[in-house]
């Protein structure tokens, strides 16, 4: 029995070496592709092009009434809920007799947070050929208004789904079916974003694994985030801003999920060498 026991921790001894040797990997791989600082760069462009953002779903599609407060009812949009409001009213009102100065920043706003993506794929795929701004500003603009009517036929097809399924099916299975609803509207964007950051060409499936580990870190994310803020005490520290500030942080929390699964279709691409054609814009 000793001689057995001895045994079996020398095989289960390398093999957790063997696994902490992989994670330290892992993490000098992220490491050298700045996810931090990257995930931080791109967390304050969707900030200052959320307002913008709304402002032009508003003025595009504000006649379509739909209900947005529906989809912020989970309890993973709790702590956020007021904050996102707070931008959606605040894009509703200056929609009304909106200037041409107005209308041209605003649109250059909306599409920072793209075109900062972009240059991050650039650095992340260690793209040697940068793309002219304007070119890349095009692209931006261009896939801004692809995402408009992403999102609105995701939340559409949120709440169409979510009437069925309250109908269809009891309490508790239709919760869980409503969120499994959420994660593939979340996972198509997650897919698109994966294929525009990267300067190369890549076919959807080449970026399927990133976008499902985004996913997957997100989601966790999310939920852990949703069990810190319940449990601990952040109005004492932050005062009044605290909403504010958890909103900040849940932002970076899930652009690092979205640089991680990046970072890794990176690695896939890089074991496989799939970069053989960039793109033309």
């Amino acid at each position: 029995m000793a001689q057995g026991s001895s045994g079996q921790a020398g095989v289960r001894f390398p093999r957790v070496r063997a696994a902490y040797a992989k994670v330290r990997a892992a993490f000098a791989y992220l490491n050298a592709k700045k996810y931090t600082t990257l995930a931080g760069t791109m967390a304050f462009f969707l900030v200052m092009s959320v307002v913008p953002f709304l402002f032009w779903l508003t003025l595009l599609f504000g006649k379509l009434n739909i209900d947005f407060e529906q989809l912020l009812d989970f309890s993973i949009f709790d702590q956020v809920r007021d904050v996102i409001l707070y931008f959606q009213e605040s894009a509703q009102s200056a929609t009304a007799g909106a200037s041409v100065v107005l209308l041209a920043t605003t649109l250059y706003s909306s599409t920072n947070l793209f075109f900062h993506m972009r240059r991050s794929g650039e650095i992340i795929y260690e793209y040697k050929r940068r793309k002219g701004s304007l070119v890349l500003r095009l692209s931006a603009l261009a896939l801004l208004f692809l995402v408009m009517l992403l999102f609105l036929s995701g939340v559409g097809l949120f709440l169409v789904g979510n009437l069925l399924i309250e109908r269809l099916f009891p309490s508790f299975v239709a919760k869980i079916s409503v969120y499994l609803l959420i994660g593939v509207v979340a996972f198509a964007f997650l897919l698109l974003m994966n294929l525009y950051i990267c300067p190369y060409r890549l076919h959807a499936r080449d970026a399927v694994w990133g976008s499902l580990l985004s996913l997957l870190l997100g989601g966790a994310a999310s939920f852990g985030f949703s069990v810190y803020t319940h449990f601990s005490s952040a109005e004492k520290l932050y005062g009044a801003a605290v909403f504010f500030i958890l909103f900040l942080l849940w932002l970076y929390v899930l652009m690092t999920c979205f640089i991680v699964g990046v970072i890794f279709n990176c690695y896939l691409a890089e074991k496989s060498g799939l970069r053989v054609r960039s793109k033309r814009f």
